[in-house]
């Protein structure tokens, strides 16, 4: 029987800690490294799960990742991240991967490391929105046109996902930012402008016009 490996990329020596004791009921062999190891360890095979200290950059990290699953290797990517990383957060879309938001729970990094080392069944089809030649997967936050990914940022994929998920109603841009951002977020509300506007320019013409602007309210699809 395989045992599953994780490799831990980080340059700080408690983190690097905590995620070992995290995963220590599974049965995995842990591995452990700087940021500057990555590469090597991947190199040296048999890692099928990087866990990597992203901080406010992570997409460096998940790029070498990715690097060497396009080389062949069959390995997946979990990466830890900073809170004001998310706004600009960008998931490879053709390597499994996902994140976590640093301060999160032991629960919480184990439940993902378990979902990317021994996924269930693929998305089911309650997690498979369609929409033309649209196609959202809600289960891998991925969103493609006419199967060519579409290269959303996290927060992006999350507010377009929500307006999709919930047409024919208009919502409010302090309602969105409750919705999508939290309760934690204080910045202003025209940052849903500034998003929309980014996701219409990825989506193109067509599907653009389907995400309307409600004059004084908000936003609908």
């Amino acid at each position: 029987m395989h045992v599953k490996s994780v490799h831990i990329a980080s340059d700080d020596a408690h983190t690097r800690a905590w995620v070992r004791e995290a995963v220590t009921g599974l049965d995995l062999r842990v591995s452990e490294g700087g940021s500057a190891d990555l590469v090597s360890a991947l190199a040296s095979g048999g890692v099928d799960l990087a866990v990597v200290d992203g901080g406010h950059a992570p997409e460096a990290l998940l790029q070498k990742v990715e690097r060497a699953a396009a080389d062949g290797a069959e390995v997946s990517a979990l990466a830890i991240v900073e809170p004001d990383a998310l706004g600009s957060l960008r998931l490879p879309v053709r390597l499994p991967c996902d994140f976590l938001v640093r301060g999160a729970s032991a629960e919480e990094l184990s439940a993902r490391v378990r979902a990317l080392l021994w996924p269930g069944e693929e998305a089911t089809d309650a997690d498979i929105v369609r929409v033309g030649d649209l196609t959202l997967n809600l289960a891998t936050y991925q969103a493609t046109i006419a199967a060519t990914p579409v290269d959303f940022t996290y927060l992006e994929y999350a507010l377009f996902a929500f307006l999709v998920t919930h047409p024919n109603r208009t919502y409010g841009r302090e309602t969105l930012l409750r919705r999508v951002w939290g309760t934690e977020y204080y910045g202003g509300s025209r940052t849903v402008d500034v998003h929309v506007r980014r996701i219409r320019a990825k989506l193109g013409p067509e599907l653009a016009g389907r995400l309307e602007t409600v004059r004084n309210v908000g936003y609908l699809w």
